[in-house]
């Protein structure tokens, strides 16, 4: 009875030395920063001024599956982007916090 209202009594003050040390928060990498994807180039044959073009149906074809790839890939840089965005928040929080820490800590 006597090791278990000791062992009460020294975790009650030991939690006071938990909150002593305050974690720094880690930034997110820059690796981890999404990248736009290129836009596919116009072939020669289009005239985008007149809106023609004397292009082949394999050229057209081709442009063609390289926008559609290009806006699966958009799509893919918009999840990408929302992630990079939570994470930042997460550090921005994280920063507060550990900030807050450091001011407590202060007193």
């Amino acid at each position: 009875m006597k090791k278990i209202i000791i062992f009460l009594i020294i975790s009650s003050f030991w939690g006071n030395y938990v909150y002593g040390f305050c974690y720094a928060p880690t930034a997110p990498s820059n690796w981890d920063r999404p990248t736009k994807p290129t836009k596919p180039m116009v072939p020669f044959c289009v005239n985008e001024w007149n809106n023609t073009h004397t292009c082949d149906d394999w050229t057209i074809n081709s442009y063609n599956n390289d926008v559609e790839y290009y806006n699966s890939q958009l799509q893919s840089y918009s999840y990408d982007v929302d992630d990079y965005i939570r994470k930042l928040q997460y550090y921005v929080d994280e920063a507060r916090d550990y900030a807050n820490c450091e001011i407590r800590n202060l007193n």
